[in-house]
């Protein structure tokens, strides 16, 4: 009986915090002029094209998009683009290098080093 009885209060949730998402780069650097932060990514979704464009030296890019396509990765098809581009004009076609075997490439790429200093003895 002589108990008093007191109310509690009633328990409140904790405020969940929320996570940041990780941002992905806005800026890229142009693979031309070589300036940084000089490469402005545009997506339009509508159309499904992605563009990159540089603004220093104005060479640009597009290629179609997907529905979760990023910016980021417009940028990256772009680079691999450049690499395959400079890779065919250096050494040939790809396909026939990709047939080669991983030594049957490095006896090739010792035979062109051999070669090259060969005609570098010629020139004394």
């Amino acid at each position: 009986f002589g108990r008093v009885h007191r109310m509690g209060k009633r328990k409140t949730a904790k405020k969940q915090m929320k996570k940041e998402k990780p941002k992905l780069m806005a800026k890229f650097d142009c693979p031309f002029c070589n300036h940084a932060g000089s490469v402005k990514i545009t997506i339009t979704r509508k159309a499904k094209l992605g563009q990159c464009k540089c603004i220093v030296c104005n060479v640009s890019y597009e290629t179609k998009v997907a529905a979760l396509t990023e910016p980021i990765d417009v940028y990256c098809e772009w680079i691999d683009e450049c690499e395959k581009v400079n890779n065919e004009d250096g050494q040939g076609a790809p396909a026939a290098r990709a047939s080669q075997s991983g030594r049957a490439r490095e006896r090739a790429a010792a035979s062109r080093r051999d070669d090259d200093d060969d005609d570098d003895d010629d020139d004394d």
